[in-house]
């Protein structure tokens, strides 16, 4: 009799705290989808945005759906048990699994995996998501396509797109999507970063009318490009955006170039101006921005060329922020005294060659198919 008391009471207490910790509308969609023929109710999983038909592979990169579960009256089933999962488990779906609201739906998250190019071999991936009742046999399912996260190339001082046509041809050939941002480099670093970011939203808007969603942008940076980048990625607007993965810097004058100073002979402008090491740029407005000019927040990268006549090893240094520089050899030593009395020295044809050199291609190519490290965190 004693047990069977104890077993009333603690029956009374757990319905107790049933009723009190759930709303009574909670209850009520509760005893509603008990009630429920199973077999009569339907389950729809969609896209928020019905617009995306390809998905980068990023996980920064996520794609919103929305479960809904009616019966076969389309009356709204709330409270349902659903369960979420994708095939082969390519990435991931948070929550896994939920119960829906007093209107019979639930937004979930698909988080995709990041770039692997072993994956992608084949071509595009196909990922199927699933929304299933709990331990029933109804269920609705979306598929949507996997690529690779797209370029963006950022050339240098009095230079264009052209300069990176070969290198956009050999990774296009090898299922990269890509774009160049033109800007007006006599303007400067920090105007030209305002055009990057401008350029980088504008491509998203691009990217999504094709029916592609992307968070972010792998930059690839040729000489004053990579100033340009890092402006960008270290200043107050980039912070509300964060649409950059991966930079890698090819042949930048981190630190600036001595020549600058030579080339302000033949051209005066705010480009040129900033490209000198004692300009304004690199000695307080990097060294007071985010991490001194150098987002720790994006994997980073840093090629040269051997016989650089525009930028030396010293100037390319990411040191400081422990980023290795890559040396490859490119063209000949034409750093003589004729070809500096003469002025050849001016058409800098191995700083430009390095944007031409299989060995670079196939090391940016890796570069992008891999993770690289994190700039380290600086003390302000």
């Amino acid at each position: 009799m004693f047990e069977r008391l104890k077993l009333w009471l603690v029956a009374v207490i757990l319905v107790s705290l049933f009723v009190y910790l759930l709303p009574v509308n909670h209850i009520a969609n509760y005893i509603k989808y008990v009630m429920y023929k199973k077999t009569d109710l339907l389950v729809s999983l969609t896209q928020v945005n019905p617009q995306v038909k390809g998905l980068c592979a990023d996980p920064a990169n996520k794609l919103i759906l929305r479960v809904r579960v009616r019966n076969k009256s389309g009356e709204a089933a709330g409270n349902a048990n659903v369960v979420f999962s994708v095939k082969d488990n390519i990435g991931k779906i948070y929550p896994d699994s939920a119960r829906t609201d007093k209107y019979g739906e639930y937004l979930v998250t698909y988080i995709p995996p990041a770039y692997n190019a072993e994956q992608f071999q084949k071509g595009p991936i196909i990922v199927t998501i699933t929304a299933g009742l709990y331990k029933l046999d109804i269920s609705s399912s979306i598929s949507i396509g996997l690529s690779p996260v797209p370029i963006v190339f950022v050339h240098g001082y009095h230079e264009d797109s052209k300069i990176f046509d070969n290198l956009k041809e050999y990774l296009s050939a090898r299922g990269f999507e890509s774009g160049t941002c033109n800007y007006d480099t006599v303007k400067g670093v920090i105007s030209s970063a305002s055009e990057l970011g401008n350029f980088l939203q504008q491509q998203k808007q691009a990217y999504i009318s094709k029916g592609l969603q992307t968070s972010n942008f792998d930059i690839i940076a040729h000489s004053m490009g990579g100033l340009v980048t890092r402006y960008y990625s270290c200043s107050e607007d980039y912070i509300n955006k964060e649409d950059v993965r991966k930079i890698i810097f090819v042949s930048v004058p981190q630190h600036g170039s001595h020549w600058a100073a030579i080339g302000k002979n033949y051209f005066n402008d705010q480009g040129i101006n900033d490209l000198i090491p004692e300009s304004e740029l690199f000695t307080k407005i990097f060294p007071s921005m985010l991490n001194k000019g150098l987002n720790n927040r994006i994997q980073s990268g840093s090629i040269l060329g051997e016989f650089d006549e525009v930028v030396v090893p010293p100037s390319a240094s990411l040191d400081e922020w422990d980023i290795k520089t890559e040396v490859y050899t490119v063209g000949e030593n034409t750093l003589t005294m004729d070809n500096i009395l003469n002025g050849n020295i001016l058409e800098a044809t191995n700083h430009k060659a390095i944007l031409n050199n299989k060995k670079v291609f196939e090391r940016i190519e890796t570069m992008l198919n891999t993770s690289l490290p994190f700039p380290s965190l600086k003390k302000q």
